[in-house]
This record gives C-alpha cells, structure tokens and sequence, in this order.
C-alpha cells in the first residue's frame, strides 16, 4: 500500500518549498504599516537621544564660559578644552538643525580657581559617564560617536588636573 496516501504518513514539504513560504511570509510583514512604524520610532528615539546628549554637552560649554567669564585669567587655559566641547556640540546637531544655547541661569562657579577647574573636570566625568550608559539605547553609528564622546571627555577630566597644577 505505499502508492496510496494514508492520513497517518506525514506529508513530506522540499525545503525550496519552506523556504519559498518563509521569504514570501516575510515579504507580507515588511509590506504592513507595522514595520515602517518601528522603523520611524526607531529613528524618533535617535534623534531624541542625539538631542539630550547635545543639551548636555551644550550645557557643559556653558560652564566653561562661565568659568572664563568668572576667571578671566583661565581664558587661554582653557581655551582648548572649551572648543573640543563646542566641537562636540557640533557633532551631535542633525546636519540642518540649529544650535540652542542653555535655558536658564548660568551655572555657578566655585570663587577659587582650583575649584572651579575641579568643578569642570567634574562635570566632564559626569558626561562621560552618561554617554556611556547611552551605548545601550543608540544605534552603531551613534554608539561609535558617543563612546568616542566619552573618551574624550574622561581625557578632557584629566588633563584639566594639569591646569590646575
């Protein structure tokens, strides 16, 4: 009875024929809204996250100017600190997008110049470190740039100490 089909064999399915079903089911999905609406929300959280991290490094370009405007003697000092933040400001605005200055009162600087380089060294780790927990929520390109960010900004902490000396 081999030339009869039964309902008890199992049918038997070539795997161009499987493989011919799963392309066309994926196909089908890539087709439906669903998929082009992860993608934009995927696309509004980068540039969400590329947002916040260019109010922080905006902000910490604020402290450094508040820092020259309260210790005008640190302006040359510091001079190349502050123009490798604003350069990272510029790499985290969308090509188009403008740059926004820090809303509200500058931020407070210690009356003693060893402080307030500290304090700046201070908010560049703290910088860094955020970056570094954004890795996880960023897309490769982004996550490249950000632990690039980072890296710098850990150097930047630590060569201020030399300012200091």
């Amino acid at each position: 009875m081999r030339g009869t089909m039964s309902s008890a064999e199992p049918s038997t399915v070539s795997r161009r024929s499987l493989l011919a079903g799963v392309l066309l089911a994926g196909a089908l999905t890539g087709c439906t809204s669903g998929g082009g609406d992860a993608a934009a929300e995927a696309a509004a959280s980068t540039r969400g996250l590329r947002r916040r991290e260019a109010r922080e490094s905006t902000a910490l370009l604020a402290r450094y100017e508040a820092t020259v405007s309260a210790h005008p003697s640190l302006a040359g000092p510091l001079t190349p600190f502050r123009d490798v933040v604003s350069a990272h400001v510029g790499a985290l605005h969308e090509p188009g997008e403008e740059t926004t200055g820090v809303a509200g009162a500058p931020p407070e600087v210690p009356a003693a110049k060893e402080q307030a380089i500290a304090a700046l060294a201070e908010a560049e780790r703290r910088a860094a470190e955020e970056r570094l927990r954004a890795l996880t929520d960023a897309p490769p390109e982004l996550a490249r740039l950000l632990a690039s960010l980072a890296a710098a900004g850990e150097v930047q902490a630590h060569l201020l100490n030399e300012v200091r000396a």
